[in-house]
């Protein structure tokens, strides 16, 4: 069955994977938003081509690196890969199928995850399923290089049939509170609301999702709605994506500010946040143009990320 939009008028989806590292000759892997589309809600979505996904590991190799980030490779195909020809997959994996085209190909990835462990025992089920037999791990090569491996062959994997059997599965859950998750964002068109001023859609369109107070300081995420900024699906709502910029002009309009380091630890040991089922799957502005991951991590981020907004005051 196929996966309903969740409102008519969305005509274009995108998607952000989450801190997939890159690994550079610096000390400390880079992170940064890695964008996708989905053109169709019988599609499967689409990652950029500048995204990463590694080199494989073939046969027994283990990782090269002490905290690399995986893809599944399931195939590569002359023709994007339906959404239903892929369910198939989902009883299989706790990731999500993506598409990345390379010339007139387009290759087939799970993931990413985050541990070898979870994705090596994902595959051993996914080359159960028929046409996936040859389904191998990519690699994305991040911190210290692990203990030297024994030198093996490395053949290169047969590509999988263009069209699998389809099979019958349940929908998959979306997963919760997890550093490095893929969930869908929408770009949402502009509905007849340019004749608005942005000030004015700001002071009349606001509506506080979101709200708590943690050691006398309140937390508000807001949601501008009908807007025309990005949106993404997470808990069934759509949640907005804004540049630094944005963030934080829509808290001061608010009388508000974007939290600091210490805020947002706070409000990560309250626990508040998974059980009042925040947006959690991409990281929140702080101050300084700071990116609030869930995981704990406050990192330094360009102004032109797009991320979730919670203002405090």
């Amino acid at each position: 069955m196929a996966v309903k939009p969740k409102r008519p008028f969305v005509k274009l989806l995108s998607f952000a994977l989450l801190t997939v590292p890159v690994f550079s000759s610096s000390v400390h892997a880079q992170e940064f938003l890695c964008d996708a589309i989905q053109v169709s809600a019988t599609e499967l979505p689409q990652l950029d081509q500048a995204c990463p996904i590694g080199k494989g590991l073939w046969g027994k190799q283990k990782p090269k690196g002490q905290s690399s980030q995986f893809w599944i490779q399931c195939g590569v195909y002359s023709k994007p890969l339906s959404l239903d020809k892929a369910k198939n997959l989902y009883k299989h994996i706790s990731k999500d199928v993506w598409l990345k085209p390379e010339g007139k190909t387009y290759r087939c990835l799970l993931g990413p995850y985050k541990q070898f462990s979870v994705a090596s025992s994902e595959l051993k089920q996914v080359q159960k399923e028929p046409g996936y037999k040859e389904a191998f791990i990519r690699e994305i090569v991040r911190g210290a290089p692990a203990k030297p491996l024994k030198s093996e062959s490395k053949s290169n994997p047969k590509k999988a049939p263009s069209e699998p059997a389809p099979v019958a599965t349940p929908k998959p859950k979306p997963e919760v509170a997890r550093a490095a998750t893929v969930l869908p964002a929408v770009v949402a068109p502009s509905v007849d609301m340019a004749k608005s001023s942005p000030k004015k859609k700001l002071e009349t369109e606001v509506s506080v999702r979101l709200a708590t107070t943690i050691n006398g300081v309140e937390y508000q995420v807001p949601y501008l709605m009908f807007s025309d900024d990005q949106f993404y699906m997470e808990h069934d709502l759509p949640w907005n994506r804004m540049s630094y910029e944005r963030a934080y002009k829509t808290c001061y309009r608010q009388g508000m500010r974007l939290a600091s380091a210490d805020e947002w630890q706070a409000l990560l040991d309250s626990g508040v946040m998974a059980k009042d089922k925040w947006p959690m799957h991409l990281p929140y502005w702080g101050a300084q143009k700071t990116g609030l991951f869930y995981s704990g991590k406050v990192n330094q981020l360009k102004g032109s990320s797009l991320l979730n907004v919670m203002c405090v005051k």
